[in-house]
Order: C-alpha cells, then structure tokens, then sequence
C-alpha cells in the first residue's frame, strides 16, 4: 500500500512538473491569449497553411493541463489507490510528462534542429495520448465524478495532437526544403484538411468518444481565422469543415449510449438470519 501511494505521489509531481516546466520554456513567448513566437518559427508556421491562428493555442492549452493537472491530483489520492483505471495509466503519464518536457525544451529554441525536434516529439506524443485514452477506458466504462469529467482532458488532448500532428509533417516538410507554388498549396492543403476531417470522425467513432472531436473543430476554427483575408478559399474550407464537425459532435451526443458501469469489489455478503422452524 506505502509503496502505491509512493507511486501516485510520484506521478502527481512529475505530471505538474512537467506542465509547469514547458510553460516556464515558452513563458517568454507568451502573451495573454496570444503566442509571439521567434520569426524563423513564426515564417515557418505563417507559410504552413494548416497551422491554426497563434490564439487558439492559447485558449486550447489551458484547458487541458487544467484537466491533467486535476487528474493528476485526482489518481494520488488515498481514495484512488485501488483505482484500475489510473494504475493502467501511471505509466504513459511519465511517457507523456518526459515527452512534454522535451518538446517545451525544443520550442525555446528556434533553430532547424529544435524545429524539428519538436515536431516530432509532438508526432510521439499523439500515440501516448491515445494509449491513455485506452488505459483510463474512456468510452467503455462510465466513472464517479470527477473522474468522469477531469478524463475529458485526454480526450480533449489526444483530439489535438491529431490536429497538431498533422501541423508537424507540414513543418517538417519545409524544414526539409520541400516547396510548391501557392496554388497548389492551397490544392494539398484543400485534401489535407479533409482528410484529417475525416480521420477525426474515424477515431472519434471507433474510441466511442465524441469529445475527442472538439479539439479538432478549435484546430479547424483556428485555421479559418488565421485565413481569412489571406486565402479566402481555404478559410472557408476550413470554417465548412469547423462546422460538420460540430453536427457530428452534436448528433453523437445525441446518440451515445450510456458507459459500461465500472466494476466495483463485490460488497461482503450479510449473515441470512435464521429461518424459524
């Protein structure tokens, strides 16, 4: 028992470290709701049309290290030792805090090789995000409060790493000195954008999980505002597919079927009385 909470002490701390750590990285970049970033990273983002508007990062973001810091707290106490859930994801949570804290170390530099470096280290991270979506069983299990709610965080996180991913093979083709005309650009990043549209569906449906799908429509959002009034064509594109997500969203919480109860230690059977002869 001492050495478990040992345990979910640890993972609490490297947890909120780790969050706290990237955001002292990039605290010098940070301004209210928007991100100065350095202009080799700012150019490199500017020309990868499917990089959302620098604010949605910063309204994205807090809410889920918010969420994680809460979960974080929430499996270290005394109440959640014997949780199955958070024993199966204490160990992708120090995956996910050294990846975290790598990738903030690389996005306070802004040469070529930490541009890359932080882009594939968010590339890494969307498996991990995924494993814990599985690990805490979201989708399959329902759980008390607030388990139920301080989990949405991951759901929340692993539908923007999808967005985020998708952002880094952009960055890391340019990083590389891959180059195409405006137009057609603009033509990729049309199939580009449907395609991770379609995929967030995909994911969405197959891990049962309709908030996955938020994060997406923020990244899509993102996207059509940072566009607009420079490539009308793709901010609507992107506003349109903003939008069907936001139905799907709405129709699958509509639809969902409730979770499987989580299971529970079987209560002490009481003594039968005594059956008068």
């Amino acid at each position: 028992m001492k050495n478990r909470m040992l345990e979910q002490y640890a993972t609490a701390a490297v947890v909120i470290g780790s969050i706290i750590g990237t955001y002292f990285f990039s605290r010098p970049r940070q301004s209210g709701f928007r991100t100065r970033l350095d202009r080799e990273q700012q150019t490199e983002l500017d020309r990868n049309l499917l990089t959302p508007a620098n604010a949605t990062f910063g309204l994205v973001w807090p809410v889920i290290y918010s969420g994680t810091v809460g979960l974080a707290v929430h499996q270290a106490l005394p109440s959640q030792t014997d949780n199955p859930r958070y024993a199966q994801a204490r160990p992708l949570l120090w995956v996910n805090s050294a990846l975290n804290a790598l990738f903030g170390y690389f996005f306070s530099k802004s040469d070529r090789d930490s541009r890359t470096g932080a882009a594939l280290t968010t590339i890494a991270l969307l498996p991990v995000s995924l494993g814990l979506h599985r690990n805490l069983e979201i989708g399959r299990q329902a759980v008390p409060e607030p388990e139920k709610t301080l989990r949405r965080s991951i759901s929340l996180y692993a539908g923007w790493l999808t967005a985020a991913s998708v952002v880094s093979v952009g960055n890391l083709l340019l990083q590389a000195g891959y180059r195409v005309s405006p137009e057609s650009a603009t033509r990729w990043a049309f199939g580009v954008l449907s395609a991770t549209a379609g995929l967030g569906i995909a994911v969405s449906k197959r891990l049962d999980d309709p908030y996955y799908l938020t994060t997406l429509i923020a990244a899509f959002a993102g996207i059509a505002a940072k566009q607009t009034g420079r490539n009308d064509d793709l901010a609507r594109v992107a506003a349109g597919l903003a939008l069907l997500l936001t139905g799907v969203l709405a129709d699958a919480l509509r639809r969902k079927k409730p979770e499987q109860p989580a299971e529970t230690a079987p209560e002490a059977a009481e003594p039968a009385l005594p059956v008068p002869a």
